[in-house]
């Protein structure tokens, strides 16, 4: 993708294009979600849920409305701060009803301490060790890690997925580094309204083992907006 603000990015304190916002989102609604679906699509471990059946969980920025759509990770993290890479990152994705974008990346970092809200990672991974024809995602060749066609099963069933802890811990997404970027994964989508949040969140040791054990290495490049 040739454009001129392509992500992710090395999030450089002091950079003319990031800004560190210690404000919070106008509104942060978030609930538990009730069945959600969560499984390898073949380049990430992404989790969805009927909209139908849950509540709307959003946040407000600018005025504007954003949904939450769906959530999914990369290992290891694709923002870097500081020429620093966290061990992973957790993207939220919504969207608003003219269709334009908004993603909150928590960078995850690994603890001997489990974390509570990603227990079902483990239960994943562990669902698909049981089961030789896969469980919740593509099933990976042995040898070359490729998603193998014709094998995508049924997801995995997460009862709840509470967001409670997971928002305290990072003060409802704030401090977060701002900037206008685009998707990371085709077609690469420019006028993204990128939020990363400055404090980590911790990841246990098992649960990163599971999440490597699925998606393995799914980051994208970083992309050198100096010299857009």
């Amino acid at each position: 993708m040739d454009g001129k603000k392509q992500s992710p990015i090395d999030i450089i304190v002091g950079a003319p294009f990031v800004h560190l916002q210690t404000e919070s989102f106008e509104e942060v609604n978030y609930e538990p979600l009730r069945d959600v679906l969560c499984g390898y699509d073949g380049h990430a471990v992404s989790c969805q849920w009927d909209a139908a059946k849950n509540p709307t969980n959003s946040i407000v920025i600018k005025g504007k409305t954003y949904n939450l759509s769906n959530f999914h990770f990369h290992t290891p993290s694709e923002h870097r701060i500081d020429n620093h890479f966290a061990d992973a990152e957790l993207h939220l994705v919504h969207q608003s009803e003219d269709k334009a974008l908004a993603v909150i990346g928590l960078l995850l970092e690994v603890t001997a301490q489990e974390n509570p809200f990603f227990n079902w990672i483990t239960a994943l991974d562990k669902q698909v060790n049981r089961n030789a024809g896969g469980h919740g995602f593509m099933v990976k060749d042995a040898v070359t890690g490729a998603p193998v066609p014709g094998k995508e099963q049924a997801k995995y069933k997460v009862r709840k997925v509470d967001f409670k802890n997971l928002i305290k811990a990072t003060r409802e997404f704030t401090p977060r580094w701002e900037y206008e970027g685009s998707l990371t994964t085709p077609p690469c989508s420019e006028g993204v309204a990128w939020n990363v949040v400055k404090t980590p969140v911790r990841l246990g040791l098992k649960q990163y083992d599971a999440l490597v054990s699925l998606e393995a290495f799914n980051s994208r490049y970083l992309q050198d907006r100096e010299k857009k």
